[in-house]
């Protein structure tokens, strides 16, 4: 049975190490940054470390859930609520973002930022106030058991309906980079209503925007 729970603060490293594993290969990661390590084992690292300060922003601003079987933690969802503040420059810095320079340039970290802006910016034009699904990631070792869809359906979806507020129809918002993700989210509900190209470096990736409404019962 998945039981599903905020994590500890004391597990936020290890669910680091789980979540760069499982988006080692994550193209948008190749556009700035993986070309700055010199093998997999350092690249996985730095992943591993940022992620860390990622999930610890969110541990403590936003909603970080997993999802725990037989003691094991096997899937992570994020999520921000539609009246979330931005995360401002000392957010990332108390979280830690500070130690990253030690394993990469200033320089190389801000074209990264720039890219995920970029990922992000068919979501940030909606004018409705929405939920937005930030992170989706399950272990690595664990692919192919459902475990997503099963966060989804039965943990992310319910918590957004029981915190949204009135009898408005709830908006639930995410982006990918991959379309084997985008068929995963259309197939879990959602629909696309963006599809464009990031492109650097003479790359270019695909960048899938989706949206669900959720109704309340």
């Amino acid at each position: 049975m998945i039981v599903y729970r905020k994590p500890k603060k004391s597990e936020l490293k290890n669910i680091a190490k789980m979540t760069a594993l499982s988006f080692g290969e994550y193209p948008i990661n190749d556009l700035e940054l993986r070309g700055g390590f010199k093998d997999l084992d350092s690249y996985v690292n730095f992943m591993s470390d940022a992620h860390y300060v990622y999930i610890k922003l969110y541990h403590r601003r936003h909603v970080c859930i997993v999802g725990e079987e037989d003691r094991v933690i096997k899937s992570l969802a994020m999520l921000k609520r539609p009246d979330s503040p931005e995360d401002s420059i000392w957010e990332y810095l108390r979280s830690g973002a500070m130690d990253l320079l030690k394993k990469t340039s200033l320089l190389r970290l801000l074209k990264y930022l720039n890219v995920l802006e970029e990922g992000h910016r068919p979501c940030s034009r909606l004018k409705e106030p929405s939920w937005t699904l930030e992170f989706l990631a399950v272990d690595k070792s664990c692919k192919g058991q459902q475990l997503g869809s099963k966060i989804l359906k039965d943990c992310v979806i319910p918590y957004i309906m029981e915190e949204n507020e009135g009898n408005e129809p709830a908006s639930f918002i995410t982006f990918t980079n991959t379309e084997s993700n985008s068929k995963f989210y259309i197939k879990n509900g959602f629909t696309e209503f963006d599809y464009t190209t990031i492109e650097r470096n003479g790359m270019a990736i695909g960048n899938w925007s989706l949206r669900m409404t959720l109704s309340p019962c």
